[in-house]
């Protein structure tokens, strides 16, 4: 959305492009967001934490592919060949987050997004950046920092 919009409708607009782990909506901002991908196949890596499910090769380029549904606590789920990959980029390259299926991409109005609650189903405070409740259902806004930091 152009700075101008922006200044004509007086409230700020955050674009997210959503998607579903378990049933459940979740965002991140598109401006870290550079493609989605269907399926790739995964190169493990040994001694990782669970949720590093390996690396892939995206046009020459390695990429680290975190598995929400276990970074988040969800049901580890063996075979992911359905999965989509949401690649992002943020201050450490290029990541790939392994999702369910992939939603739309939404402007919000800033006002809309609240602060988190303690938890939401097992994800911690700390991982959630905020919240949006939609017409019929929950956005759970994630914070990339926090679900990214590898360490």
């Amino acid at each position: 959305m152009s700075d101008e919009r922006q200044q004509q409708t007086g409230a700020g607009i955050v674009q997210l492009a959503t998607f579903f782990l378990e049933g459940e909506l979740f965002g991140v901002k598109t401006l870290h967001v550079q493609e989605i991908l269907t399926y790739q196949e995964i190169t493990p890596v040994p001694l990782a934490p669970d949720y590093v499910r390996g690396l892939i090769n995206l046009r020459g380029q390695i990429v680290t592919v975190i598995d929400l549904r276990c970074r988040l606590g969800f049901e580890k789920i063996d075979d992911r060949q359905t999965s989509m990959n949401v690649i992002v980029n943020f201050e450490e390259g290029l990541m790939s987050l392994l999702v369910d299926n992939i939603g739309n991409v939404l402007d919000i109005p800033e006002d809309s997004l609240l602060p988190p609650p303690g938890t939401i189903r097992g994800i911690t405070v700390h991982d959630i950046q905020a919240v949006c409740q939609l017409d019929d259902e929950l956005l759970i806004v994630l914070d990339l920092q926090s679900i990214l930091h590898l360490n």
